[in-house]
């Protein structure tokens, strides 16, 4: 019986995430314009994104954002996001120590500006040769490359408002670092709390209500069935792991992309793919102009840098 319990929850778990995925996908969005400027487009080191969103009590924010100069590094908090309240109050500050530099695993990485496969000097979008497909920190790769920190490359807060506003500024400080290079637009989503997620109190009780009804004679004939107990505990801690693992909104560390779209913003900093996947309305042409309008900028000045 413990294990039927054990199966009905892992399934209530999967169809509640897909439940609350497609309810909440309208709260979405890309930041595209960087702060001061007339047009979308790149946010150079000293340039910011922001945007405003809205939250409850018990929602987080989850965001990605290019490292123009890399193959197919991103910006993000991990898989749950950033808390947008503590103790039922608005979260306001410096939430840097949240955002990591995460590599995809869609494209075999280069030297951070200098790979011909990188966005500012490769020929065709895609034309890199791929990586091994899993999405983890860069700092995990072990591939002998030098990879920077998040804080090295952004800084990002949040300002609280009133009924449930927020302010949220992704600010480029990679020139105060080894890793100089833009930032490309920042999609951006909120994903709320899970309540159907059971908690550890909840399913001791639900199970000790189980055994409560079974009478005498179902017991002893379940427990003739049971494994033994050590395995038993085995396979339930390991369908527990299962359970409880975070499913990120965008990806998972350790698993590979989802193929939603996060594939063309990390490695061509194009973020319209998963905002129509997310239902979020953008012109996706004007936003391939722009970005390979940035990305042909960023290509001579780096020419011009090399001839001088």
């Amino acid at each position: 019986m413990r294990r039927a319990i054990l199966v009905l929850a892992m399934l209530l778990l999967m169809c509640s995430g897909a439940v609350f995925a497609d309810h909440h996908e309208a709260n979405a969005g890309v930041a595209a314009v960087p702060v001061g400027a007339d047009g979308a487009g790149l946010a150079f080191p000293g340039g910011a994104y922001e945007f405003v969103i809205h939250a409850h009590e018990g929602d987080s924010l989850t965001f990605a954002t290019m490292l123009a100069q890399s193959n197919d590094g991103f910006l993000a908090p991990n898989e749950y996001g950033i808390a947008l309240y503590d103790m039922g109050a608005p979260v306001s500050g410096d939430v840097t120590d949240q955002i990591y530099y995460w590599d995809l695993g869609t494209e075999r990485n280069e030297p951070i500006g200098e790979g011909m496969f990188q966005a500012p000097r490769q020929t065709l979008p895609n034309s890199g040769p791929a990586g091994d497909g899993m999405v983890r920190l860069a700092s995990e790769l072990g591939d002998n490359l030098s990879y920077p920190t998040a804080d090295e490359l952004v800084a990002v807060t949040i300002r609280a408002g009133d009924m449930g506003e927020f302010t949220v500024r992704i600010e480029n400080v990679s020139d105060m670092g080894m890793y100089p290079s833009p930032i490309t637009p920042v999609f951006w989503i909120i994903e709320p709390h899970d309540d159907m997620m059971m908690d550890d109190d909840m399913m001791d009780d639900d199970m000790a209500k189980d055994d409560d009804m079974m009478d005498d004679d179902e017991m002893a004939k379940d427990d003739d069935m049971m494994m033994d107990d050590d395995e038993m505990a085995k396979d339930d801690d390991m369908m527990m792991d299962d359970m409880m693992m975070k499913q990120g909104v965008l990806f998972t560390s350790g698993q590979p992309d989802y193929g939603h779209g996060l594939e063309a913003l990390a490695e061509d900093g194009d973020p319209s793919a998963l905002a129509a996947h997310h239902g979020v309305m953008m012109d996706d042409m004007m936003m391939g102009d722009m970005m390979m309008s940035d990305m042909m900028k960023m290509m001579d000045d780096d020419m011009m840098d090399d001839d001088m």
